[in-house]
């Protein structure tokens, strides 16, 4: 309810997610809450994984704050300036994806979250919003393209293909120069 319209269209494939509507597909799975964060980053820590999550508004922010080490924005939120200057207070590095951005976008992004905190450790992540992203339309191409229009920060890849045995992907875009990679993936649905 914080972050979707009602009437805001599916980006998915609904022949495997039939939803019709983020509102829909996001309340549908909308049972976490501060408690069961808590305990999913209490448990990465017993295994000895890092916990993160991303923001999605102001709330979150907060109590994400004691429990991650660093800050991921998701793309969809490169312009949402309240969101950005919230995270930037915190002091804590940032994974801030691009994907969908135009480079004023990420260039208006980085000087705010900069207006803030001017010692912010910034990571950019290439991405494709499509869930999943075909292989063929990862456009990991765009790393280069980042790095070259961004040369002072780290340049990443948020993997959004479904899970293959080889990770091609994943290979690929360190080839291509991502220093930082993100894999989704889940163990069942």
């Amino acid at each position: 309810e914080k972050i979707a319209s009602r009437h805001s269209p599916a980006y998915w494939d609904t022949t495997k997610e039939t939803s019709a509507s983020q509102y829909d597909l996001f309340k549908k799975h909308d049972h976490f809450g501060e408690a069961e964060y808590r305990h999913l980053a209490d448990f990465a820590r017993e295994h000895g994984t890092t916990f993160l999550s991303t923001p999605f508004d102001l709330k979150a922010v907060d109590f994400l704050d004691e429990i991650i080490p660093v800050f991921k924005i998701a793309s969809a939120d490169i312009t949402n300036i309240p969101l950005l200057e919230k995270i930037a207070e915190k002091k804590k590095p940032i994974l801030l994806a691009v994907g969908a951005s135009s480079i004023a976008d990420i260039r208006s992004a980085l000087d705010k979250i900069h207006e803030v905190n001017p010692e912010a450790e910034i990571a950019l992540l290439q991405c494709i919003l499509n869930y999943p992203t075909l292989p063929p339309n990862a456009n990991l191409g765009m790393i280069q393209g980042i790095q070259d229009a961004f040369p002072g920060y780290p340049v990443g890849y948020s993997d959004h293909t479904e899970p293959s045995e080889d990770m091609l992907e994943v290979i690929m875009a360190v080839l291509s120069g991502g220093f930082i990679v993100g894999k989704k993936f889940t163990l069942a649905k």
